[in-house]
């Protein structure tokens, strides 16, 4: 705070009471003196925990929130902290003990821009040493956290008991942390870059020809981000085991991700959110037309169809009505010119995605003879008719 107003900046003084500790009404008190003094706004969340075991990531959130609430009271989009250098390097060892990717494995970011807000650290090059000294030479009032004393949470732990031996190992620990760190954001961010390319042009399908030629470290991160963009949870093991999927060519397969379904389907693959539920069958005659699964319209016409829609062309003398539209079922086969064929063979010489076949209609007549498998392949019965049929059945994608 001090360091921005003597710089000229306008600035918002954003704090936040836990009631954590008996100091904390003590800090919010100096606190709004403070803004006082400095002649600038201050704003106050007073945040109370509802006591289960998720403290520290619900404080966040709360903070976070709260600090975008200001932001837009004050119409403004950037939120400055005071991360130091030592943050950062206990930061980097807990990713490293917890697992995490390029990004994580680097710490903390100067900057972090959602596109809505930037979140800027402006001493994150500075160790906690050399703050204290510019508090004491400049005379500056501030307070410790009597819980960075206990030794509950990991990151004091390591604060205590491991930093100390890492600073006594190396002299130059922080530049070194903080070259590692910037190098490690430096390689993700040109990686993301390209993944961001590479979705954004395949509108997040992953083409496999293309996709498995790519350099391993690519390959991790488009997979990484395209479950970023659907909420998938991940870890090392699922990143690799999704790559070691994606690189069998054995036909179409899925995988379960929590909730999700990631689909490969001979030269492409994606993630499928929801549930294929099989479509309730409608009749259709020569006096009305039915809806099919929401996104079909079909009807018998005396003309034939405008506009390039899919029809056939039936003699009703020859047909048993009422005609029924339904889902594929298992063992259907269809009479076609060339003999009696699986319609589960027809999508599959069609490459149609196995996850997509339940919304095919299958048009029959009230026997239960495939008629039409639409827009893939119609019966020997329904060529039979082309000379003499009158009447056209027209399905029209809606």
């Amino acid at each position: 705070l001090s360091i921005l107003h003597n710089l000229g900046y306008e600035i918002v003084l954003a704090h936040v009471n836990h009631h954590k500790r008996v100091e904390s009404e003590q800090e919010q008190k100096a606190m709004e003196e403070l803004a006082k003094k400095l002649g600038i706004p201050f704003e106050l969340l007073e945040y109370y925990h509802d006591g289960n075991d998720n403290f520290h990531n619900d404080s966040h959130h709360a903070r976070y929130s709260f600090f975008k609430e200001v932001c837009k009271k004050y119409n403004t989009n950037i939120i400055a902290t005071a991360h130091h250098l030592d943050d950062q390097l206990e930061t980097i060892l807990m990713k490293l003990l917890e697992g995490s990717n390029l990004y994580g494995y680097g710490g903390i970011s100067v900057c972090n821009d959602d596109g809505s807000y930037k979140i800027i650290r402006p001493l994150l090059c500075v160790s906690k040493a050399q703050i204290y000294e510019y508090l004491n030479n400049n005379s500056i009032e501030y307070f410790e956290d009597s819980s960075n004393e206990e030794d509950v949470y990991l990151r004091n732990r390591l604060r205590h008991n491991v930093v100390p031996l890492l600073k006594h190992e190396s002299e130059a620990l922080y530049e070194k942390v903080f070259e590692y760190s910037v190098q490690l954001k430096e390689a993700f961010s040109y990686i993301r870059n390209q993944s961001i390319d590479y979705l954004n042009k395949t509108n997040n399908i992953i083409e496999l020809k293309t996709f498995n030629g790519l350099d391993i470290a690519l390959k991790k991160d488009i997979i990484s981000l395209l479950f970023e963009r659907n909420n998938i949870n991940k870890n090392y093991d699922i990143i690799n085991n999704v790559v070691e999927f994606l690189s069998n060519e054995n036909g179409s397969k899925s995988i379960d991700l929590s909730g999700c379904r990631l689909i490969k389907s001979y030269d492409l693959a994606y993630v499928k959110t929801e549930v294929n539920q099989i479509p309730e069958e409608v009749c259709v005659n020569l006096d009305n037309d039915a809806i099919y699964n929401d996104k079909y319209h079909i009807y018998f016409s005396n003309s034939i169809p405008k506009n390039n829609e899919k029809y056939i062309k039936l003699c009703y003398n020859d047909i048993r009505f009422p005609l029924i539209v339904r889902a594929v079922r298992e063992g259907d086969f269809i009479e076609a010119l060339a003999g009696r064929k699986k319609i589960s063979r027809v999508f599959i010489d069609k490459k149609v995605p196995k996850e997509d076949r339940v919304n095919v209609p299958i048009i029959t007549d009230n026997d239960n003879n495939i008629l039409w498998v639409f827009d893939y392949i119609k019966s020997k019965n329904v060529y039979e008719q082309k000379e003499n049929g009158k009447i056209y059945l027209v399905c029209k994608e809606r």
